[in-house]
């Protein structure tokens, strides 16, 4: 048994801990998933680091059966797949 939580950025994934046999695992999504949170946050004129900053949470801690690398790899693949198409708000003023 192992736990995770996931670090958002708003309501998009950002990265994952797992917990489990005495490690920690720490996962970064994709360039592809930071580049679209970057032009979320510009769409939504968030350009100050602080605004930016702001807008980050983590879940609460979730058990899951399974080896931590398992469950981060499969975690990561899910994520990876939910999130590949982020529809980015329009800019204000346009």
């Amino acid at each position: 048994m192992a736990k995770y939580r996931i670090f958002y950025w708003k309501h998009i994934p950002s990265s994952i801990t797992v917990e489990g046999d005495g490690r920690t695992i720490k996962k970064q999504l994709s360039q592809k998933i930071q580049n679209a949170i970057d032009s979320y946050a510009m769409a939504e004129g968030l350009t100050s680091a602080n605004d930016y900053s702001a807008q980050y949470r983590r879940s609460d801690w979730i058990e899951r059966d399974g080896k931590p690398e398992e469950i981060a790899a499969s975690l990561l693949a899910d994520l990876e797949a939910e999130f590949a198409k982020i529809e980015i708000p329009r800019r204000n003023g346009r």
